[in-house]
């Protein structure tokens, strides 16, 4: 198995994520072929590498093999004045999908102590909702237009006091 290093991404890892974004459209899913779709999820690309809340991983190539789209959850900032974060996004390299790697990367999120929530696209065919499950994240709702699952995180206040 490949050596991998993780870091948050940053805006010089847009196409090295676009890449690897495309080479998984159909698991993740959206339609690479949609011009509207594309201009969505680059957007959201851009934000979140810009945020320095996307844990990527990277293979001894260079080769960016996961990525976990993350930035500040602007619906709770806005109402709560809240420090959560939302990963919109996940992607993982085929070949890297029976590791621990989302487990690693939603650690990477989690550790920043404070609320995360996660998307789940409708026809996600990477495992991100079970491995979601396994992080203690609990299924929040299920969008009514078909398109998702909305999952959480919420950091224990015994653990929160203790630090």
């Amino acid at each position: 198995m490949a050596e991998l290093t993780q870091r948050m991404a940053c805006l010089a890892d847009v196409n090295g994520i676009w890449g690897l974004l495309r080479q998984v459209c159909q698991d993740v899913p959206f339609a690479a072929d949609n011009e509207g779709e594309q201009e969505s999820i680059l957007s959201e690309l851009m934000a979140c590498c810009t945020s320095g809340l996307s844990p990527i991983a990277i293979d001894n190539e260079r080769g960016i093999v996961g990525a976990l789209l993350a930035r500040r959850d602007d619906l709770e900032w806005g109402l709560r004045n809240s420090p959560a974060i939302h990963v919109a996004y996940a992607a993982m390299a085929p070949s890297f999908r029976q590791t621990d790697l989302f487990a690693r990367l939603l650690g990477e999120v989690k550790g920043r102590r404070v609320p995360v929530f996660a998307s789940v696209k409708a026809g996600e065919q990477q495992g991100f909702a079970a491995a979601l499950g396994e992080q203690g994240f609990t299924h929040e709702i299920t969008a009514l237009s078909g398109w998702g699952d909305l999952y959480q995180w919420t950091p224990s206040a015994a653990k929160d006091t203790a630090q």
